[in-house]
């Protein structure tokens, strides 16, 4: 693993790698990027190893990234990441980007054994017996010249991904299993993965289901606002209003805003700054599709006592089935997912109990799954029978 090392912030040398680049059968690369300051992050480095080198390359002063983005989306350049999810979500988020090809070596440690998600240093360990130090893992990507030690961190982060993919893939194709974890690589090769619900932080938050139609109807608006505000200053949306107020504004314009000064959670120069925008949001007309997201807005899903205990049972089922095969459960159905299973909601993605998912766990479980079937337990003489109801 003798690569040698080049740094690239000239637009020139870039354009001549990626061209030399975009020939080649693999890559494997990496980004480096500052996202707690801003509302986009900023991309501040891309690593990329091939066979026999590291490019370290300078997107603050490599402003045309158009040569990278092309092998990115090439399905005859395999990309190998680790964790790509972020670095992929990031360049799709500046430039639409939608990757083709991928091979991520988190996602396949999931499927050999692994617990998922596996950091980087703990499968480089095992597999290749290389102890990491991941002291930079927070640098300050923005400064220049970057810290000696930061580029080290920034060189370990692509360096062992050309081997760790030759280890994974070999474990995967002795388990029969190169499918499965292509299967899983190809949710990213999509570019719905990539959209957003604008409803995603209002569906989250528990409060409006206990508002009235205007009260349900500000909320919505005033997350937007939040977006918006933000985007226009490329800050976080924290730095506009903290989460932790959403549901003082909201219950302060319920009589607009006129009691405001005698709540104190939240600032009096938050409250001047904002409020003649917030009394906009309050006045204006309700639109159509305000009206169509709050018909169709799911009811919060009854207590049910007897399915949750079933539906926790059953996880436990499917933990020991990926145990017995080993594979990560948390790969297999992600507890977030899982928890709009058990609850009923109808925004489950019933797509996760496709494809190998079904495979794995067999379609007599997948059916009663997807059907919300529910247990009928039977004590015995030193025995439980668990039967499955429709």
């Amino acid at each position: 693993m003798n690569y040698k090392v080049h740094f690239v912030d000239r637009q020139e040398e870039f354009d001549h790698i990626m061209e030399d680049l975009a020939a080649e059968p693999w890559i494997g690369f990496d980004t480096e990027f500052v996202g707690e300051k801003f509302y986009v992050p900023a991309l501040c480095l891309i690593q990329v190893v091939s066979e026999n080198d590291i490019f370290l390359i300078d997107p603050l002063k490599v402003s045309n990234l158009e040569a990278f983005l092309r092998i990115v989306e090439s399905p005859d350049v395999l990309k190998i990441t680790h964790a790509g999810d972020n670095d992929y979500r990031l360049l799709h988020t500046l430039y639409k980007t939608v990757p083709r090809n991928t091979f991520d070596t988190q996602i396949a440690a999931g499927f050999v054994g692994y617990n998922y998600p596996a950091g980087f240093g703990k499968i480089v360990e095992k597999e290749l017996k290389v102890s990491l130090a991941k002291s930079h893992t927070v640098a300050d990507w923005e400064a220049r010249p970057l810290d000696p030690k930061a580029v080290e961190y920034a060189i370990e982060d692509v360096k062992y991904l050309p081997a760790l993919h030759a280890r994974l893939s070999a474990k995967l194709r002795r388990q029969n299993r190169e499918g499965w974890a292509r299967e899983e690589n190809m949710k990213w090769e999509k570019a719905s993965f990539y959209q957003v619900d604008p409803y995603k932080e209002v569906l989250g938050n528990d409060l409006v289901h206990q508002l009235d139609f205007k009260g349900k109807i500000f909320l919505m608006r005033l997350y937007q606002w939040r977006r918006e505000k933000a985007a226009e200053q490329n800050v976080p949306r924290e730095t506009i209003l903290q989460s932790r107020h959403i549901s003082t504004v909201v219950r302060a314009a319920k009589d607009a805003f006129r009691s405001d000064r005698g709540n104190r959670t939240l600032s009096e120069h938050v409250w001047r700054r904002h409020q003649s925008d917030w009394q906009a949001l309050l006045a204006r007309p309700v639109t159509e599709e305000e009206k169509s997201f709050l018909q169709n807005l799911p009811e919060p899903a009854p207590d049910d006592p007897e399915r949750e205990w079933t539906m926790e049972l059953m996880y436990h089922f499917v933990r020991r089935q990926c145990l017995d095969h080993e594979i990560s459960a948390a790969l297999l159905l992600p507890k977030g997912d899982f928890n709009k299973l058990k609850s009923g909601e109808d925004n489950f993605n019933s797509a996760l109990l496709e494809g190998w998912r079904a495979e794995l766990l067999g379609n007599t479980l997948v059916d009663w799954l997807k059907r919300n079937g529910r247990l009928n337990m039977e004590w015995g003489d030193q025995q439980c029978v668990l039967r499955f109801q429709p």
